[in-house]
């Protein structure tokens, strides 16, 4: 529409401008929308809209859209680039005799290039046009097609903050949801702390209100044995093995319940096994069991000795009771995924699928006659340690228990 006159621009621009309507979410018909009316002002031609980002230039709008799959426009890169960079209009008659700015589309000859303009005076990018003919944009046409650049700015400003807030929605609402978890979890570890603390009192009453009584019995009992009766003296250090089995008991109870502290100090974990298995060899003689080792990477642990101690006692003798004659108990201890590990493996009696999964709650055991107080003590010594354990038991592969916890420098 080169041969329009000033008042038919001026009232066909009025009539685009008041047509135009952007929401947010919606920027390429947008933009496509200003293109085709930029091309039906200043005549037949190509119109885009180029965006530049992090130094990458992204080409949002093509008019027609045939000439973008073509590529067509990637070779007036610089075009665009020269408008972006100078902040000012580039107003060029004959583009293919200007290898300054760059080459136009093959084809095309002028070009006019429009800068994008932010509210704050920054340069996002450009309004661009060419035509296959030789022309020189009047002041009128450049004053129209800044206005059209300017919608599209403030189109591109709109839709930028609104991916913001959108991200920034998705980013707090993803902060809210762990957190959440946080505050959860810290929850429920505070209403554990809490029951144990209540168990830890009930258990110190009930433990001194029985011990009473059983030591009476117990002494009674030892006055028995002294007796000639044979069936009378056995029946007496039956029931004397139950008062020290209920000690036992008692004893485990106060355990779990009372809240752990740790003395914790750096140790090398397989010089810790090595000494720990010479320690405690004896157990393996009742059985003929025969204990191995095996290192895979030295790991140093800052870790309470004795609660290790009481920790991996408890699950030997587990192992030990669970274990044939003659049969081998597998240590072994390494790192991995920047934790300690250490697993303790037999091939006996295994624990029943229907209590794998709580098997480390109170008074869950897979032995007759266990209290079932065994391994949630070691789970609850193991979580003081900021570690793990996990559990696996089938009769293919036996039983194997791993506990994690943290390197020195985690």
């Amino acid at each position: 529409m080169t041969n329009n006159t000033t008042e038919n621009i001026t009232s066909l621009t009025l009539n685009k401008l008041t047509g135009l309507s952007y929401r947010s979410g919606e920027l390429k018909p947008y933009l496509d929308t200003i293109c085709e009316n930029i091309i039906e002002i200043l005549g037949e031609g190509i119109a885009a809209v180029n965006y530049y980002k992090e130094g990458k230039k992204h080409v949002l709008s093509v008019v027609p859209k045939d000439r973008h799959k073509e590529g067509a426009l990637e070779a007036h890169g610089y075009l665009s680039t020269y408008v972006v960079n100078h902040h000012q209009i580039l107003n060029v008659e004959d583009a293919t005799i200007t290898p300054q700015y760059g080459k136009p589309p093959q084809g095309y000859c002028s070009y006019l290039g429009i800068p994008l303009k932010l509210p704050n005076g920054t340069v996002v990018g450009t309004l661009c046009y060419f035509n296959k003919n030789k022309r020189h944009y009047t002041q009128q046409e450049q004053q129209t097609s800044e206005l059209f650049a300017e919608r599209a700015a403030i189109a591109l400003d709109n839709y930028e903050q609104y991916q913001q807030l959108k991200n920034y929605s998705g980013t707090l609402e993803t902060q809210v949801q762990e957190r959440t978890q946080e505050l959860l979890k810290t929850r429920e570890q505070l209403i554990q702390k809490e029951k144990l603390a209540a168990i830890g009192e009930f258990a110190s009453r009930i433990t001194h209100e029985i011990r009473n009584p059983l030591a009476t019995i117990a002494l009674a009992l030892d006055f028995l044995k002294q007796t000639d009766n044979l069936k009378a003296k056995k029946r007496a250090q039956l029931a004397a093995n139950e008062i020290r089995r209920l000690e036992n008991l008692l004893n485990e109870v106060l355990l779990y319940a009372k809240p752990t502290q740790l003395n914790c100090h750096p140790l090398s974990l397989s010089q810790w096994l090595d000494d720990f298995l010479m320690t405690f060899d004896s157990l393996s003689t009742k059985k003929n069991l025969t204990f191995s080792h095996q290192i895979k990477s030295d790991a140093i642990v800052h870790a309470d000795s004795d609660k290790l101690t009481q920790i991996c006692l408890n699950l030997l003798r587990n192992a030990c009771d669970a274990s044939s004659t003659d049969a081998e108990i597998f240590w072994a201890s390494g790192i991995e995924n920047n934790m300690a590990f250490l697993t303790i493996h037999n091939t006996g009696d295994t624990i029943p699928a229907a209590k794998l999964n709580q098997i480390t709650e109170p008074f869950v055991s897979a032995k007759v006659g266990g209290s079932g107080l065994g391994l949630a003590i070691v789970k609850s010594l193991v979580s003081a340690h900021q570690g793990n354990l996990a559990i696996q038991s089938d009769e293919l592969s036996g039983t194997t228990i791993t506990l994690t916890i943290p390197l020195t420098n985690s």
